[in-house]
């Protein structure tokens, strides 16, 4: 796991000042940790299952969309896949908060659909931390 977050220091400290590299932390029954790249209104989100061994990180990937974009919050839902462990379809939607004036460290929270396939159903809520690298003091367009 440390070569994990070792791993997304270098990316984020190689970036330009433009970008909109994101790194977060969910904590649930199923917690995990994620990398997403905002492009305007969608943002990829790639996601790796955490406190589990490394044969079994539950790798997803998601495209989400910001239905309600503010300089404060953002509301956003998705569609994605996920691989091992209730593997199969995953529907993201959550809610981002940055409360603080650079708008780069956010709390969120979110609700997930994962594992609609052959395995059965998994209804994930978590909630935790964001952090944006790069200019994202001047509001969610960049």
């Amino acid at each position: 796991m440390k070569k994990i977050y070792l791993l997304l220091a270098i990316c984020g400290a190689s970036l330009s000042a433009r970008a909109q590299l994101n790194v977060a932390y969910h904590q649930s029954g199923l917690p995990f940790a994620s990398i997403s790249y905002d492009f305007g209104r969608f943002h990829p989100d790639f996601r790796v299952g955490t406190d589990a061994f490394t044969s079994s990180l539950d790798p997803e990937l998601t495209l989400n969309y910001k239905f309600v974009n503010k300089e404060d919050y953002y509301v956003y839902s998705g569609l994605g896949a996920r691989t091992n462990n209730a593997s199969g379809i995953v529907v993201p939607a959550g809610v981002v908060v940055f409360p603080f004036a650079k708008k780069r460290l956010g709390f969120h929270t979110e609700l997930a659909v994962i594992g609609i396939g052959d395995y059965g159903t998994v209804l994930r809520g978590s909630w935790g931390i964001k952090f944006r690298f790069g200019r994202s003091e001047e509001g969610p367009g960049l």
